[in-house]
Parts: structure tokens; C-alpha cells; sequence
């Protein structure tokens, strides 16, 4: 298991779900998305929120070498992969890849391969 890997992976999920609970409305801004009222700034702090911090928290749960990392692991990379693979997806419908989010894209193929890297 790559310790540093899961640990590097981690933060990044940190990082966006802490960003997310505390500045919902600044987010998504770099996408053009605007937050401007509190059910949009609600749904920030869910899914861009709560859900990675919960992330974060299983990548940290792992390194305890708990038997499920491997399954945790797994799951988790194919995830980050699928989040990647649906921006490319929607720039192929769209014909157009923005800059952001192939700086996310891009983002989180390296998560999944630091996360896989640990199974």
C-alpha cells in the first residue's frame, strides 16, 4: 500500500470538500456556475462537500490497515476514474473541453492511479 499515495489523494478531497462547506458560492464559480442562493449553496456543501470530505475520511480509514482497504481502494479509484471519463464523455457530446475542467479531468486520473496505487 502507498501510503503517501492515499495520503496525497486524500487531501485533494479534503481540499475541495473544505472549500466547499466554507465558500459554496465561490466553487463552482471557475465553471460558470453561479451558487446565488442558499438551496444552491446547499447542494454545493452536499455534494461538493460533504461528499469528499467522506472520501477523504475512508482513503484515511485505510492507511489504519483495516482488511477492507483494498475494497475501500478499489472503489474509490474507479470512482475518481468515473468522474474524469464523465467530463470526457460530456466534451465529446459538447465538443468542447474547457479549461478547468481538463485541469480537473487531468486531476483526477492522477487521484485514481495515487489511490490505486495502493490496493
Amino acid at each position: 500500500m502507498s501510503a503517501a499515495g492515499i495520503i496525497a489523494a486524500a487531501l485533494f478531497y479534503a481540499l475541495i470538500g473544505l472549500a466547499a462547506l466554507l465558500r459554496p458560492a465561490r466553487l463552482l464559480e471557475d465553471f460558470d456556475i453561479l451558487a446565488e442562493t442558499p438551496d444552491s449553496q446547499n447542494e454545493i456543501r452536499a455534494v461538493y462537500g460533504g461528499f469528499p470530505l467522506t472520501v477523504a475520511g475512508l482513503l484515511a480509514f485505510c492507511l489504519t490497515g483495516t482488511p477492507l482497504a483494498g475494497g475501500i481502494l478499489f472503489a474509490l479509484a474507479l470512482a475518481s476514474a468515473g468522474m474524469a471519463a464523465g467530463r470526457l464523455v460530456s466534451a465529446l457530446i459538447d465538443r468542447r473541453l474547457g479549461r478547468y475542467p481538463a485541469i480537473f479531468a487531468v486531476l483526477e486520473l492522477i487521484v485514481a492511479g495515487l489511490i490505486a496505487g495502493g490496493i
